[in-house]
């Protein structure tokens, strides 16, 4: 059985983007004193202010819970126990701005208490009297929903949830239906419609005949289908980028290799059941498939990710046929330079696929270690983008550190879904209910984000790692293909073309 992690639970952290603009000028004007380049200087200041804040959160105050019990650290008053020793209660405390707060309060045998709400960005309130009779802050903390269930599930106090709730995931809401701490009304369902014999010689090939014109047209269904996906003014865009700084017959070979890898993440997402909400083309950087759905499994999203730089790869081998056919570099250096895209996006750099796929082995074993390999990518990106002065890494690594955050976001809450005894008894109404418990109030934009959210907490819950042969088996393929790709560039060094693709290896 895998072993459950511990869920952390911090407080937001305040101002993070005024933060992030002030590091980003800082390092903008050490860039102009040291003569490095402005957009590396921002970028990197920007990033050291991102790291000071995330290690100052690390060892502030916070709640660990755990299968055993909870305890909150980072601060004089420690709190430790055992989930069946814990008591939990409400109330309401008047914020600086004159509004009241909701807020739940847990404390352990000896009287010592741990009060948090979900503030939703809105002022700090007034410090509240703990079970010991002593002065406790309301902590404003990310997640708090989540907590509020843990508790709920595992003291347990179920006595929290009104009798419609306590039964199980409810189907509808009685009308006018009350919250601890005063009339809440029901928030409003969602919708819940998201989601041989042998046969002689000529009539076995009759048959295969059928079929692969059959995989033909549906492929080229799909491919029709996803070109309409794509935003064509941003293609437009594209291709006059390329044209002007190449030609136009290289732009279109370039436009051509980025739908057909892109198509093959679409193809890869629609087989396994996500849904695709386009494929985008963008200036500079290149294309990307995006769905609505988060991934089911680390198998999906391993599959996922490979299935474009696969069918970009199968497309590059078609003018690399051409060139030993015909012997003209035309063929050598789009070969080369078809190779040379996939195997740029075989990087292990999250956002690339590369860097997805070093996810999905990474977070099997675990969380800590998935986001060390995250991390460690994006430090080889900056490394590599100063060692050969591609500074469109640079962005590509900005790119990988903001999905960082909301990946770690989403893990967190999966670790504390995780850790519910009895997951299924809670569905989208216990989830709403306890978030107005703490403090916001039902329906509005600010709900709509916390349930989308936690769709994605929910999916990455659910998400099944992979197994040991299945990452040997994946990890070997991956390989296979990066080495594939160095290899086709390598042979086609000596064309005209081709050879500038080569020289950027090195």
């Amino acid at each position: 059985m895998r072993h459950v992690e511990r869920a952390t639970f911090r407080p937001p952290i305040a101002r993070l983007g005024s933060r992030l603009v002030v590091g980003a000028v800082a390092g903008a004007v050490l860039g102009l004193l040291l003569d490095v380049p402005l957009l590396l200087a921002a970028i990197f200041g920007a990033a050291a202010a991102g790291i000071a804040l995330a290690a100052r959160q690390a060892s502030g105050l916070r709640l660990v819970a755990d299968a055993q019990g909870v305890r909150v650290l980072g601060r004089d008053r420690p709190l430790a126990a055992s989930w069946s020793s814990l008591r939990l209660g409400f109330g309401m405390s008047a914020r600086e701005d004159g509004a009241v707060q909701r807020y739940a309060v847990v404390a352990d045998a000896a009287g010592s208490s741990f009060a948090f709400a979900d503030g939703a960005g809105a002022p700090p309130c007034r410090p509240v009297i703990g079970a010991d009779g002593r002065p406790v802050e309301v902590v404003d903390l990310r997640d708090a929903a989540l907590l509020l269930g843990l508790l709920v599930q595992r003291v347990p106090a179920w006595n929290v949830l009104p009798e419609w709730l306590q039964v199980g995931v409810a189907e509808a809401a009685p009308a006018g239906a009350l919250a601890p701490e005063g009339a809440l009304p029901a928030p409003a369902p969602r919708s819940a419609a998201d989601r041989a014999s042998r046969v002689g010689m000529w009539g076995l090939l009759a048959k295969l005949g059928s079929k692969l014109l059959g995989a033909a047209g549906k492929v080229g269904a799909g491919a029709a289908k996803a070109a309409k996906t794509a935003n064509l003014g941003w293609a437009a865009a594209s291709v006059a980028t390329y044209g002007i700084l190449f030609s136009w017959q290289f732009a279109l070979a370039i436009m051509l290799q980025l739908f057909v890898h892109e198509y093959g993440h679409v193809h890869a997402m629609r087989r396994t059941g996500m849904k695709v909400r386009g494929m985008y083309f963008i200036p500079f950087l290149g294309a990307l498939a995006v769905t609505e759905d988060s991934f089911t499994s680390r198998r999906q999203q391993v599959y996922v990710a490979l299935s474009g730089p696969i069918w970009g790869s199968a497309l590059a081998l078609l003018p690399a046929a051409a060139f030993l056919w015909t012997r003209e570099p035309i063929w050598a250096a789009v070969a080369a330079w078809w190779a040379l895209i996939n195997l740029f996006n075989l990087l292990p750099i999250a956002p690339l696929d590369g860097g997805r796929v070093m996810q999905a082995f990474a977070f099997s074993y675990s969380s800590s270690l998935g986001l060390a390999v995250s991390v460690l990518g994006l430090a080889a990106a900056v490394a590599l983008g100063a060692a050969f002065g591609f500074s469109l890494i640079y962005l590509v690594a900005a790119l990988g550190a903001m999905e960082l955050v909301a990946e770690s976001q989403a893990r967190t809450g999966a670790r504390a879904l995780r850790l519910l005894p009895e997951p299924a008894r809670f569905g989208t109404f216990h989830w709403a209910y306890l978030r107005a418990v703490l403090g916001p109030p039902p329906g509005g934009p600010a709900e709509a984000q916390f349930l989308r959210n936690l769709e994605r907490q929910q999916a990455a819950a659910r998400a099944a790692p992979l197994r040991p042969r299945e990452l040997a088996a994946w990890g070997l393929g991956y390989a296979a293909l990066a080495a594939g790709l160095l290899a086709l560039v390598w042979l086609m060094r000596a064309m005209p073309g081709a050879d500038a693709a080569a020289g950027i290896l090195g």
